[in-house]
């Protein structure tokens, strides 16, 4: 559970506590999102019903009526965001757009969305379209700031959180999206200097204080007694924020206090029952510990609890596959499957096991057109496809694919692969000509591939040209002197007069 890595750590903040409060917020709150602060103008004729579950209702009602209510389809979809059903408010939000409600306001709750979805890219896109058509807001800026920090464009999310300073100064959020930057870099005193900037303005920012909390488990000179220290001072003011348990829970782990933070995350969890991360967080301390038969038993509590969840089945499969335990593995991303069928990364993840760690390239095969077929652009997955076809002979079928690959990425390896393929159906000429290219291009000078080398020098060799298939075997044996390759090498220079 515990990482070195200080984006992580705040990241997590952005998603669990960010997204959170957007939740909690109304269509009038949006600075709720990141602090005390006016969003974007908020939309006309917001209902004046209690609770989000009855403006749902009566917006849905309005829309019957008329379905080109665009404005109410707008704040229907804010409303979805806010009761945890982001599928449903992009939809909405989508058709808005369409409709002519075209505003910050729109793509701010789509870029939400996405990042419920876990589509960091996606939601980055949103919110860069909010902040064109608001660009001093900040509740708009302070949620680039965190999508670009998802995305580690740390240059993008300073220039952004700079600005929001410069147009804001009064801001206490504009001030957190700076710290977050400067904690980011690895700047920590900097950082909580300017998060207490942000708690001069608003001194009850409780993520500035979170994150000044959190700065403290990371980097190379780690305090978790300080941070252990301020989360627990945190905590006597607000015990049932289950952010604040959490980062408790990692200070703890950090200590090696281990019953005390699972103690602390299983508060979290009668916190927010509907919710397995806490859950997940558990294991994935235990595993952190070696504590493998408790780690085991946590994750089968969390698929048990949260049968609909397919994270607790993924992050068991991830661990058994870097202990490759293969075959366990493969069953556990099988079932993640089955409730999470056509996501992207479990397909990958699950095809690259079948792939290197089963050996079977044909059922590999399947994981990865499937995944192609969802996403026929996606580079790597088209590469890993051929990958599959080329383990199970299906040379042609190879071939096909690393050429795609190749014309999505322009990458060494597709083209390097596409190569191989020539070679092995015999289509020597275009295959010395990808070799070719790769062996003189101006980029091998500094990185040689001997295995580039030896299978140049063999296609030289099997179309007759001698002279040519001695240089790269030489070429191979200047990188690699010993071993059976090379041994093969000095043989083939023989046998060719070399």
């Amino acid at each position: 559970m515990m990482e070195s890595s200080l984006r992580r750590l705040l990241i997590a903040i952005f998603i669990v506590a960010t997204v959170a409060a957007a939740l909690a917020a109304g269509p009038g709150d949006l600075a709720q999102a990141r602090a005390h602060h006016p969003g974007p103008s908020p939309s006309p004729s917001e209902s004046p019903t209690p609770t989000p579950e009855q403006r749902i209702a009566d917006l849905q009602q309005k829309l019957k009526d008329n379905p080109n209510d665009f404005i109410s389809r707008a704040q229907l979809g804010e409303l979805l965001v806010q009761v945890g059903k982001p599928l449903d408010a992009r939809d909405q939000l989508e058709q808005a757009l369409k409709g002519g409600v075209d505003d910050a306001r729109v793509w701010y709750f789509i870029g939400q969305s996405d990042s419920m979805l876990q589509d960091p890219v996606d939601a980055t896109l949103a919110f860069e379209k909010a902040e064109l058509r608001d660009p001093a807001n900040p509740g708009v800026l302070a949620a680039l700031v965190d999508a670009y920090l998802s995305m580690n464009r740390i240059d993008d999310a300073k220039r952004i959180a700079n600005r929001s300073v410069q147009l804001n100064p009064k801001d206490s959020s504009s001030y957190e999206s700076l710290g977050m930057v400067q904690l980011n870099e690895g700047k920590f005193d900097d950082g909580r200097a300017t998060l207490q900037k942000a708690l001069a303005i608003d001194p009850s920012d409780s993520r500035a204080k979170m994150l000044i909390a959190r700065s403290y488990l990371a980097g190379p000179k780690a305090d978790p007694n300080t941070a252990l220290a301020q989360f627990t001072t945190l905590l006597a003011a607000d015990p049932n924020n289950a952010d604040l348990l959490r980062g408790k829970a990692d200070a703890l782990a950090a200590l090696n206090r281990v019953p005390e933070a699972v103690a602390a995350l299983q508060q979290v969890v009668k916190l927010e029952p509907d919710r397995v991360e806490a859950e997940d967080a558990i294991a994935e301390l235990y595993l952190s510990k070696k504590m493998i038969p408790e780690a085991r038993q946590a994750f089968t509590q969390a698929q048990k609890d949260h049968p609909t969840s397919e994270v607790p089945w993924v992050l068991e499969a991830e661990y058994d596959a870097q202990q490759k335990n293969w075959q366990q593995s493969s069953i556990e991303y099988q079932t993640a499957l089955q409730l999470s069928k056509d996501n992207p990364q479990l397909l990958s993840e699950y095809g690259r096991v079948q792939l290197t760690g089963l050996n079977q390239p044909a059922a590999a095969a399947q994981t990865f057109a499937k995944l192609v077929a969802l996403h026929p652009t996606d580079a790597e997955a088209v590469f890993f496809l051929g990958q599959a076809y080329a383990l199970a002979n299906r040379w042609a079928d190879a071939r096909d694919q690393f050429k795609k690959a190749f014309q999505l990425s322009h990458s060494y390896e597709a083209l390097f692969n596409l190569g191989l393929a020539f070679f092995n159906l015999n289509d020597l000429r275009e295959a010395r000509g990808v070799f070719e290219a790769l062996a003189f291009s101006p980029a091998a000078k500094g990185h040689p591939n001997p295995q580039l080398w030896f299978v140049l020098g063999d296609t030289d060799r099997k179309m007759g040209d001698k002279r040519s298939a001695v240089y790269s075997y030489k070429q191979f044996l200047a990188l690699v002197r010993k071993g059976p390759a090379a041994d093969r090498a000095r043989s083939y220079i023989k046998q060719l007069g070399g």
